[in-house]
């Protein structure tokens, strides 16, 4: 596998590509203010990649970090440069008031 860049803070050009399971994304949706969300299943992303834009730049994002990993290593093998790991280190919601 190609070195993938893991990335914890998303610039406000970056979509982020959720890959968890459509079960995962209803019970604990992700939410990023500042950034669009795409919930495209790690099942689905083989059938869908053509219709994803190879220059835009692309934060994958899991639980753990391998489904994202792997997804993100194929998508570069298919001509996305712009492809990264979002291992967030404190998701928003569950920042302190």
């Amino acid at each position: 596998m190609a070195s993938i860049a893991k990335i914890s803070q998303p610039q406000a050009h970056d979509i982020i590509l959720d890959v968890r399971h459509p079960d995962e994304t209803e019970q604990n949706p992700l939410v990023w203010p500042g950034n669009k969300i795409i919930c495209l299943p790690f099942f689905q992303i083989v059938k869908q990649i053509d219709e994803l834009d190879r220059q835009q730049s692309y934060l994958l994002y899991c639980e753990k970090g391998i489904m994202s990993r792997l997804h993100a290593d194929a998508m570069q093998k298919s001509g996305f440069e712009k492809i990264a790991v979002f291992i967030p280190e404190l998701l928003p919601s569950t920042h302190p008031k």
